[in-house]
């Protein structure tokens, strides 16, 4: 059933209607969109130019260009993301692979050709145990569907969900998270660090997860580092 409408949706949990309207929506670098958006972490801006207040006072993503996000987490759209990635309604990942790849598209036309995407990893073993991982899933889509290079050179130590913390606690707990693979690895996947990429993730919420992960391709020798999420929490 679809889980906006209510309606018979088939191998979605989104009817065809709703469906199209959800990847509609909000698109990113629309001029709208552009001038309601916080030009650091993309979360919706109130009353503020530009930059918003959690940015201007308390910056936590020191590291990133700047993140492009999808959706606001907020309403039906939770629901989209929690079918997903808690009721493994796998039909969604090349739909939202190919949501990003839009994303993707123009943020190369602005920066470069051809970047690299960097999948945020995983927690240790949840894709043995579970049998993906929902961010995995959609970066081989990208990959396979369009010939999007990734690149998997960040690696999670940490088996603690970043949502069951609160804001302080995700922040430290993300910069000891989250690292760069082995030497003898990160060699043969990169063995000359690429100037930009861009980081891939579900969700940005405090930017804890983002701004390790960025931080730490900076101490690899990456110069730019720009986000794409499929929803930020405002």
């Amino acid at each position: 059933m679809c889980v906006r409408c209510g309606k018979a949706s088939g191998v979605y949990p989104l009817c065809p209607s709703c469906l199209s309207l959800f990847m509609e929506s909000n698109p990113p670098f629309s001029a709208e969109s552009e001038l309601k958006r916080c030009r650091i972490c993309g979360k919706v801006l109130v009353s503020e130019i530009e930059i918003c207040s959690s940015c201007r006072e308390k910056p936590v993503l020191k590291s990133t260009e700047r993140n492009y996000p999808l959706h606001s987490y907020r309403l039906w759209k939770k629901s989209v993301l929690f079918a997903w990635k808690t009721e493994n309604k796998r039909t969604l990942s090349p739909v939202f692979a190919q949501m990003v790849y839009g994303a993707y598209e123009k943020v190369c036309a602005e920066t470069g050709k051809n970047l690299p995407v960097v999948p945020v990893p995983p927690r240790p073993g949840k894709i043995k145990n579970r049998g993906w991982d929902q961010v995995d899933e959609m970066c081989r889509f990208l990959h396979t569907g369009w010939n999007v290079p990734v690149l998997k050179i960040l690696c999670r130590k940490s088996r603690v969900q970043q949502k069951k913390l609160g804001r302080l606690r995700r922040l430290d707990r993300a910069e000891k998270s989250y690292h760069l693979v082995g030497k003898k690895v990160l060699r043969r996947l990169a063995p000359v660090p690429p100037k930009s990429v861009v980081l891939i993730d579900d969700v940005l919420t405090t930017g804890a997860t983002f701004e390790a992960c960025a931080s730490k391709l900076r101490s690899f020798g990456v110069q730019k580092v720009y986000g794409i999420t499929l929803f930020v929490v405002d």
